[in-house]
């Protein structure tokens, strides 16, 4: 089971008060860990590095950080919404306040780019975004359970 089907509440974070785009990966980092068993300090390097090859802010307030990571067998997904929006480097210069983030395994990264073209074609939706920015968590989750659709 990947943790977005569906996505489980443990991996909803919310009001996350982060300062910068390296806070916010190291929470998410620390999440990911207690997921998946993983060393935090692996995880947030791993997001980190791929970071540094361009942002991943798309637009409309939402950044899809990812990477991969040894030792696990599946995509695993999470999201959070920031206690206040920041500066992300986006393609439209707007700050982010919506992040999914998604770990793939070493050996098939083409999984995680399935994943990830879900969750980027439905934050493409103004109406996602905006039950994301002001639903509670069984909201959230409902409201991602979507990122299965085809």
């Amino acid at each position: 089971m990947t943790t977005i089907d569906p996505l489980r509440p443990e991996a909803v974070l919310l009001d996350v008060p982060a300062r910068t785009k390296a806070h916010v990966l190291k929470a998410l980092a620390g999440r990911f860990a207690e997921i998946t068993g993983r060393e935090p300090l692996a995880v947030s390097r791993a997001l980190a590095d791929r970071e540094k090859l361009g942002s991943t802010g798309v637009g409309s307030g939402v950044a899809l950080p990812h990477a991969a990571i040894e030792g696990i067998s599946e995509p695993v997904a999470l999201f959070a919404r920031l206690a206040r929006p920041l500066d992300w480097e986006a393609i439209d210069e707007q700050p982010v306040d919506l992040v999914v983030a998604v770990l793939s395994p070493t050996q098939s990264a083409g999984a995680s780019l399935n994943v990830l073209s879900k969750f980027a074609r439905m934050m493409r939706s103004e109406a996602t975004r905006v039950r994301l920015r002001t639903g509670d968590r069984a909201a959230i989750v409902r409201a991602l359970a979507g990122a299965n659709d085809d």
